[in-house]
């Protein structure tokens, strides 16, 4: 759907977004997107469109890294006229240059927005069949050079194991540095593909609440296409009778679980079950290797059958067993882990279970949170008011989805790369006159 002048500078009233067909928007560009969000602001006095705003904020995550409102306003501020042009931003009637919006401005409409609206729609971006934009391949970036990080990822793609479901990966996370103007720190659940690592789905966990109550409306904004069938993968927190029964029989989805003392029945009926000599077990273990940042690893899953467990839909429960040393070879570290799943031997067996767990460490936690804390600095971000905390994590969400979709993999060096060039963003969010300057 082509961008219009008139789409980036309309509001849109939120009788309009009740309207509008939710299958109809799946496949909508980030302005079209922005343009269906209600704006909490009166409509007296307003100078800057709310769908300009954002779009501001959002190019500039993409250099700036969100870090604080302050480097947002600069990034706009130091924008070529036609980029702000582009975006629509305000223009001044008696100048005749585009003034971008203030930080006082930038915050106080963050701190506005409904959270779940601004996740919606940003996360339509990354399911909904858009899986199309993702390369696939080691980017290019200066001088003809392709990211060391790309070059693994291509390396590691090769000897991908088949056989796998698509699969998602659900965790929370504390930003640590922001929190509640009641009190209390603002805490996420997220849920991430565990194809390229971009967040399909977030919610803000209420206070005096949990991650396990905020599952199941957090897998609604997917909705039954996007789960049915699908391996949704979680950590021991959600390893509970009520989420297995939720992701099997209200969403027709699998799942694949952890299981710890936290279950002290499920943990002791599993190791029961997986007790015994690798030669007990050949049939059913998967032996992989690893090689990389410095460390060498080595993972051997077995699986057995969930017969006489009581949890509901088991089918199968597995071990990982993993040994990392130097790269001498020499093991220093052992770990242990148990889990569960409802899918059957015929539908996964050893390998493709080692698959799922270790998508599910590279998707939420290494592919997202690590990269929101190390290279966006989130948790030293101490925004406060309203929904700014979770606004400004959406955007961060934005720019590493939008990023992997265009191939890059190391998202501290597509930043760099991208810091220099205010048109060069805009192309990457298909903004505006591809070209200009």
């Amino acid at each position: 759907m082509p961008v219009t002048p008139s789409l980036l500078i309309a509001a849109v009233d939120c009788e309009q977004l009740g309207e509008t067909d939710a299958d109809s928007s799946a496949r909508l560009e980030l302005l079209d997107r922005f343009a269906l969000i209600c704006d909490p602001r009166s409509r007296r006095g307003r100078r800057h469109s709310l769908t300009s705003v954002l779009a501001v904020v959002a190019c500039a995550t993409v250099a700036v890294g969100g870090d604080c409102l302050t480097a947002i306003e600069q990034w706009a501020d130091n924008a070529p006229q036609q980029v702000l042009a582009d975006l629509g931003v305000w223009r001044d009637p008696f100048t005749g240059r585009h003034q971008p919006p203030s930080e006082r401005t930038l915050r106080r409409i963050l701190a506005d927005l409904d959270g779940d609206e601004l996740d919606t729609q940003i996360g339509g971006l990354f399911r909904d069949g858009r899986t199309d934009r993702f390369a696939g391949r080691p980017r290019k970036v200066a001088g003809g050079r392709t990211e060391r990080e790309a070059r693994r990822a291509a390396r590691c793609g090769q000897v991908r194991v088949g056989g796998l479901l698509s699969g998602y990966a659900a965790d929370g996370k504390t930003l640590k540095g922001a929190r509640r103007a009641e009190g209390g720190r603002v805490h996420l659940l997220g849920l991430a593909t565990h194809t390229d690592a971009t967040i399909a789905a977030q919610r803000q966990i209420p206070a005096k609440s949990g991650e396990i109550a905020a599952l199941d409306p957090l897998l609604g904004q997917l909705g039954p296409a996007a789960l049915t069938g699908a391996v949704i993968t979680a950590d021991a927190l959600h390893t509970q009778r009520e989420s297995a029964r939720l992701l099997v029989e209200d969403h027709h989805a699998h799942y694949v679980l952890i299981a710890k003392a936290n279950q002290p029945t499920l943990y002791t009926a599993a190791i029961g079950a997986l007790s015994g000599t690798d030669t007990d077990f050949t049939e059913v273990t998967h032996i992989e290797t690893g090689r990389g940042h410095g460390r060498t690893e080595q993972r051997i899953t077995r699986i057995a059958p969930a017969a006489g467990i009581d949890f509901p839909h088991a089918a199968q429960v597995f071990r990982i067993l993993r040994y990392r040393g130097g790269l001498d070879g020499q093991r220093r570290s052992k770990e242990v882990i148990y889990g569960i799943t409802d899918l059957t031997a015929q539908q996964a067996g050893a390998a493709q279970i080692a698959a799922y767990v270790r998508d599910h460490w590279k998707a939420i936690e290494n592919g997202t949170h690590h990269v929101r804390d190390v290279t966006f600095h989130e948790d030293v971000h101490q925004a406060r008011t309203g929904t700014l905390p979770r606004a400004l994590a959406t955007f961060r969400n934005l720019a590493i989805g939008t990023l992997r979709h265009a191939g890059y993999v190391n998202i501290a060096h597509a930043r760099r790369h991208h810091v220099y060039d205010h048109q060069r963003i805009l192309d990457l969010f298909k903004i505006g006159s591809k070209g200009s300057r």
